[in-house]
């Protein structure tokens, strides 16, 4: 997830588990260790873009770097703090809680996590949270505000953490209990329009876990589907189909980089060919969920492959010019209620524009 909820989770970590003997130096060390893991990004400005991708939440995720900080800096930290009773062990459970609900929540996202790094590239995605989720973030960061205003052995500073932990794990469970409902849901709409998916991924959409987003493959479409706890009984599930043409990669499927884009979106992938540039085309990873407006929808992970002779350029290319970020979130907000009834009628970019960014 986010940077900012990685800190405050390892944060409220260390602010129940060390807190009576730390007092603030409890939940600095959780924000710190927290953090920790996600600075694998310092060494991206130094790595291709397509490097980027497998080691962002590659190595450091792993179980085998966890447990290898969880000895280590383990006796560090108890060797600093021993004047104040932290033993080797309560700070290595300290460094393992931080590290492993970091790498548990980025698995709970659709971007997904190496957690088998090195003996294994695959990641592994749960899609039940987005990669934001103010309803997660907010009151724990709230919790954490608050406690400062107590002394630490305040009852009520234990009561106030306990419980931002609780409403954590309840919602994290309601996550996955609607997620559940939702694949329901969109398996009896799809047998309901006689489609047979071969695969279906079903995900939140941006900073909440009431509407979701389901995407099905089926005899070379995808079919693109949305569902909200609060839609009514009566409210028809359309899904937008639209074809995946994984052949139109053509020779392009031969580049080792094209490969590893197909390795990341885990094979949910559009590819779309330009009618005026035959060395050009856009390949775009269909986990995600669209940018929706009245009129117009786009993706939001986006790659444009040029070929040049045996050479391969890639950059990331964005479509949000095309879409009001106000009238989107707006937009999202009309669906999550239930509302927006032409939710999928808008048109892609390149429904009205052949040209690629």
């Amino acid at each position: 997830m986010d940077s900012l909820t990685q800190a405050t989770l390892g944060a409220l970590c260390g602010e129940i588990t060390m807190r009576k003997q730390l007092g603030w130096k409890a939940p600095a060390w959780g924000f710190f260790w927290g953090t920790l893991p996600d600075l694998d990004i310092i060494a991206s400005p130094f790595l291709e873009p397509l490097d980027r991708l497998g080691w962002h939440r590659g190595l450091s995720h792993s179980l085998l770097v966890m447990l290898a900080a969880t000895i280590i800096f383990g006796y560090l930290l108890a060797k600093l703090h021993h004047k104040k009773g932290i033993t080797p062990v309560q700070a290595g459970w300290f460094i393992f809680l931080t590290w492993s609900t970091h790498v548990t929540i980025d698995c709970f996202t659709t971007y997904g996590t190496q957690i088998y790094e090195p003996f294994s590239d695959a990641r592994v995605a749960w899609n039940n949270m987005s990669i934001i989720d103010l309803f997660f973030t907010v009151p724990m960061l709230l919790a954490l505000i608050l406690v400062l205003f107590f002394k630490k052995e305040s009852p009520a500073r234990t009561w106030i953490g306990r419980t931002a932990a609780i409403w954590l794990c309840c919602y994290v469970a309601a996550s996955f209990y609607i997620k559940d409902l939702a694949r329901e849901h969109f398996e009896k709409e799809l047998a309901a329009q006689g489609i047979t998916a071969s695969k279906m991924v079903t995900a939140p959409t941006l900073s909440n876990i009431f509407l979701w987003r389901m995407v099905a493959e089926s005899e070379g479409n995808y079919h693109i589907g949305y569902w909200s706890i609060f839609d009514s009984d009566d409210r028809d599930t359309a899904f937008d189909q639209i074809p995946a043409k994984h052949e139109d990669l053509g020779t392009f499927a031969e580049s080792a980089e094209v490969q590893k884009l197909i390795w990341f979106s885990q094979g949910w992938y559009q590819v779309i060919r330009s009618n005026n540039d035959p060395d050009s085309l856009l390949f775009i990873d269909m986990r995600f969920t669209e940018m929706h407006t009245p009129g117009k929808k786009a993706p939001v992970f986006v790659w444009k492959v040029t070929r040049e002779g045996n050479d391969y350029q890639f950059r990331q290319v964005s479509f949000r010019e095309n879409v009001d970020m106000k009238s989107t979130l707006g937009y999202l907000r009309e669906r999550i209620r239930g509302d927006a009834p032409d939710w999928m009628q808008g048109s892609w970019p390149w429904e009205t524009d052949q040209n690629l960014p």
